[in-house]
């Protein structure tokens, strides 16, 4: 692959990753917004991390990804339960936009 195309380095080209700057060849998008879970901490859909969504993450620590809609979008690394390291994600996230996406503008 052209690394221009692919800068993130997961062999999916940039116009179909759903996760432009994150390593994700997996393309883990558990709740269908067009961010994969890497990269969109944004539990909310508010359109920005925030604290909100940190609150969200908190209620479903330690549960499976398929216990809930919320715990499977709260696992943001696709390891299968809501961990301390997917609060890790979230908080390197924290007031940001989710993405980008080769899917969004």
């Amino acid at each position: 692959l052209v690394p221009s195309l692919d800068p993130d380095g997961d062999g999916i080209l940039d116009g179909v990753d759903n996760c432009r700057l994150v390593a994700n060849a997996d393309q883990l998008d558990a709740n269908g917004d067009g961010f994969g879970n890497l990269c969109d901490a944004d539990l909310n859909n508010s359109g920005l991390v925030t604290t909100a969504d940190y609150a969200l993450l908190r209620s479903v620590l330690n549960q499976s990804a398929g216990s809930s809609a919320t715990a499977a979008a709260a696992d943001l690394n696709g390891s299968g339960t809501v961990t301390t390291a997917d609060f890790a994600i979230l908080r390197a996230a924290l007031n940001t936009a989710p993405g980008p996406s080769g899917f969004k503008p």
